[in-house]
């Protein structure tokens, strides 16, 4: 019962990151790519894919129409020449940060009304799960 109240609360904020896009008139994947960028700093296209859930051509998708418009270029990775860095123009940067700003400035004032301690118990529980539940995964499903 609780964890379909844990999965019935992970989707609603999922939902409410998609009506942000929408109040900011921008697709749901590239406020994602612009949000990984602004709060993570220089990723990869992979890098981007895996942590936020979105599939490669998607990201791929965004990052090219956001290269043509002159926000970000690519740059190839130190460690692996095959593997290229994002980075923000200047150009980029400014509307990444006119987009994504606000966002932040919500989640940060949604925070401060939760309390320091209550999120960072609600960030280490999610963790675990997280964790746990990627083992569970790499155990395959369907072999029960």
């Amino acid at each position: 019962m609780e964890n379909n109240r844990f999965c019935a609360a992970w989707a609603q904020c999922n939902a409410l990151y998609a009506k942000a896009a929408s109040a900011l008139a921008v697709g749901y994947p590239e406020m994602m790519v612009l949000y990984a960028l602004e709060t993570m700093g220089e990723l990869t296209q992979k890098q981007v894919a895996e942590n936020f859930g979105m599939q490669k051509q998607t990201v791929h998708t965004v990052v090219s129409a956001l290269g043509k418009k002159g926000f970000l270029r690519l740059a190839p990775c130190t460690s692996d020449k095959r593997e290229k860095r994002i980075i923000l123009t200047e150009s980029g940067r400014e509307y990444s940060k006119k987009l994504i700003e606000p966002l932040l400035k919500a989640e940060d004032r949604a925070s401060e009304m939760i309390g320091s301690k209550k999120m960072k118990a609600m960030c280490e529980t999610l963790e675990l799960f997280n964790l746990l539940f990627e083992r569970e995964l790499n155990g395959g499903l369907g072999n029960e």
